[in-house]
């Protein structure tokens, strides 16, 4: 008969011996694999991540606004962004770059965050009013979302060396 081996889990980053490099705690095998990440591409997946919660709240704010209660697109498109990018702001600063913004909410950084991402609405917008005028949508939330994709590269590039980087994060 042979011995018995025991096996134990492989250590992943985020156990509690190996700290994860961004200095929040990784639960669950998810957080275990995204602290394994280089760098550059966690903070991408957790901006992406930290995107896709605002564009959820953007289309469906758009949805009620524009397709349910009749308000014009351009004009819905406006007001739903002011409710995501303050939501996209706190969750960018506070997870996907908590470790470049020291984890603090900043009037200085936001107002950057706003400026940024005023470009990728401008994107957003080109691409709205684009499809709009060259296709016919069942529902207006359709070219919305093509929209918010060509704006969010830009919007990540500006945030990554722009707004949350380490130099930046006394302010």
């Amino acid at each position: 008969m042979g011995a018995r081996v025991e096996c134990q889990p492989p250590k992943w980053p985020g156990d509690p011996k190996i700290p994860d490099p961004d200095g929040i705690p990784a639960r669950g095998a998810l957080g275990r694999r995204l602290a394994a990440l280089p760098p550059a591409l966690r903070q991408l997946v957790r901006f992406a991540a930290a995107g896709g919660l605002g564009t959820v709240t953007n289309l469906a704010l758009f949805f009620v606004l524009v397709d349910f209660a009749g308000m014009a697109p351009l004009l819905g498109m406006l007001l739903c962004f002011a409710v995501a990018v303050t939501q996209n702001y706190v969750l960018n600063e506070l997870w996907t770059f908590a470790m470049e913004a020291a984890g603090k909410i900043s009037l200085h950084r936001y107002g950057r965050f706003v400026a940024a991402s005023l470009v990728g609405l401008a994107i957003n917008a080109a691409v709205l009013a684009g499809l709009l005028a060259a296709f016919a949508f069942p529902y207006a939330v359709i070219p919305q979302a093509a929209g918010i994709a060509a704006g969010m590269l830009f919007n990540f590039v500006a945030s990554r060396w722009f707004i949350f980087n380490r130099g930046e994060a006394r302010r």
